[in-house]
């Protein structure tokens, strides 16, 4: 009887789990991109960023901000028994101007002795949510025409030539005037170019996009003309 018993336990056992196994579902596919190098680890597709982060041994205080290329800055605090906070980017289901915007995490001890800094940057940018108005005139001038703050994209993937690029330049340059040498250590990702209520001024930029190491130049000429209306009186 004893023995008797044992047995139907473990086919009681077995058929739990077959059972289990023929409710279980296979959970939906998702697309994972493995290239560390690609700009979509820095680009923005929904207007809740769930940020996450890992305490480690030391930390107990953690400050969060977020600084926008125009400027503006928000930021938080935390203590250990939070590990993630979900940022609203912008209000609306889509952007209604693109930014890039610069994260900077800083975890301290409770006697804020500083611990470790994270940062990371995201770019908000309209391709990324949905079809995007597309001007197929090549001598149109939106092409060359500059108003707002602008976010550019870099990408060692524009050319199979720089497969290997190590870092990125961007240098922007005022004709007449002054001279920006931007260096990334990223391949790809997004600059954010803040041309208004800046110190750049009006006139005309040539900007000029290399992956030292590479012969590759990709470059473009802007402009930036003067806010209001010009009369000329001849």
């Amino acid at each position: 009887m004893k023995r008797m018993t044992r047995s139907v336990a473990h086919a009681a056992a077995i058929l739990s789990m077959i059972g289990m196994g023929a409710f279980a579902e296979s959970s939906a596919q998702i697309v994972v991109d493995s290239d560390l190098r690609n700009a979509h680890w820095g680009t923005v597709f929904t207007n809740a960023v769930d940020l996450a982060w890992d305490w480690g041994a030391q930390a107990t205080k953690a400050r969060l901000e977020i600084t926008g290329m125009d400027g503006t800055t928000f930021t938080t605090n935390f203590t250990k028994t939070v590990s993630n906070y979900l940022w609203q980017a912008f209000v609306s289901d889509a952007p209604a101007t693109e930014d890039v915007y610069d994260l900077t995490l800083r975890l301290s001890t409770a006697s804020d002795e500083a611990v470790e800094t994270l940062t990371s940057r995201l770019a908000v940018v309209h391709g990324a949510f949905g079809a995007t108005a597309v001007n197929a005139i090549p001598n149109s001038p939106a092409w060359i025409k500059v108003t707002e703050n602008v976010v550019i994209p870099y990408n060692a993937s524009f050319s199979e030539t720089a497969a290997d690029a190590l870092a990125a330049q961007l240098v922007i340059a005022k004709q007449g005037g002054a001279v920006q040498t931007n260096v990334f250590a990223e391949v790809a990702g997004y600059y954010g170019w803040k041309i208004k209520r800046g110190s750049w001024g009006y006139g005309t930029f040539d900007l000029t996009l290399t992956f030292p190491g590479i012969p590759n130049i990709w470059s473009a000429e802007l402009t930036r003309p003067i806010d209001g209306l010009i009369f000329e009186v001849r």
